[in-house]
């Protein structure tokens, strides 16, 4: 079972007060769960990085709620069992000559930590991930089972 894919994150800009909060507002659709989020603020405002279950969907919400998207592939490593693995997966890809632009990691719950990893190169990187030392020692105990990510709500996407 692979721990990495290579997701959709969506970019929600705001700029203007609103009713209810991006978050907030993929909480009342269950089919679509946020497994890692991040913000930040740039002279432009505030921007609020997610990567849902269901991409598509959850840029048709905010987008009807006013808010304005931009999807951007990512990849998107778990669900793991535990944190600490950001620095050195990015060190890997650093030494196989993959340029990180950004990382994040996220814990969907107290068991379930998700990393984040835009690339200049997604293909290569998830060459270089499929071979991982760090991946294969979280892939063989530090990974969520199947059944345990079931039980977590989360489901399994292909790479």
């Amino acid at each position: 079972m692979s721990i990495v894919s290579r997701e959709a994150e969506i970019a929600v800009r705001i700029n203007e007060p609103t009713e209810i909060s991006a978050v907030a507002l993929l909480g009342w659709h269950p089919d679509v769960q946020v497994l890692a989020m991040r913000s930040y603020c740039d002279r432009d405002g505030v921007v609020l990085l997610v990567v849902t279950t269901n991409a598509t969907k959850a840029a048709h919400i905010l987008e009807s709620a006013g808010f304005r998207c931009k999807a951007n592939p990512v990849l998107l490593i778990g669900p793991l069992g535990r944190s600490g693995l950001a620095a050195p997966i990015g060190l890997e890809l650093a030494r196989a000559g993959i340029e990180v632009l950004y990382s994040y990691s996220s814990r969907k719950d107290r068991e379930a930590y998700f990393l984040v990893f835009k690339t200049t190169e997604d293909v290569r990187a998830m060459r270089a991930l499929a071979v991982s030392p760090t991946i294969r020692q979280a892939s063989n105990g530090d990974a969520l089972s199947a059944r345990d990510g079931n039980r977590l709500g989360l489901t399994q996407q292909a790479a």
